[in-house]
């Protein structure tokens, strides 16, 4: 076996901590399989299964449109927004996981602002165009 990681104390092959320079990614989730964690309920895992690429792209192109269309959004904003443009519920989940991946993808960025939701905390103003 190889020595520990000098940074975080783990063994690089096996996965350094997140803020350790050598960190890796385990799973890379642009353009694979959506997948869930060994550690998550069945639910999830029937979730996963459940989707596909092409439900996953026209989901990030149906969330692109909606910045296009409306501006800067909260999640919870963007969530009712898709759910009145196509007339059917969307899950929320699904919604922030997409969005996140397009922060990643840097097709989405944070304002800097933010708004209160429905239940008066507050949360970050999402936008296709930078800030």
């Amino acid at each position: 076996m190889s020595e520990l990681c000098h940074d975080c104390g783990q063994y690089p092959a096996e996965g350094c901590r997140q803020w350790c320079p050598n960190y890796t990614p385990p799973v890379i989730y642009q353009n694979t399989t959506p997948r869930a964690r060994t550690t998550d309920p069945a639910t999830s895992h029937y979730a996963a299964d459940a989707l596909n690429t092409e439900s996953v792209s026209a989901t990030k192109e149906r969330i692109l449109e909606a910045y296009g269309a409306h501006g800067p959004m909260t999640d919870e904003e963007l969530c009712l927004r898709l759910a009145v443009i196509y007339d059917r519920p969307v899950s929320v989940s699904s919604i922030r996981t997409r969005r996140s991946e397009l922060v990643v993808a840097g097709l989405v960025f944070d304002t800097g602002e933010t708004r209160p939701t429905c239940t008066g905390r507050q949360a970050i103003v999402w936008s296709r165009d930078h800030a």
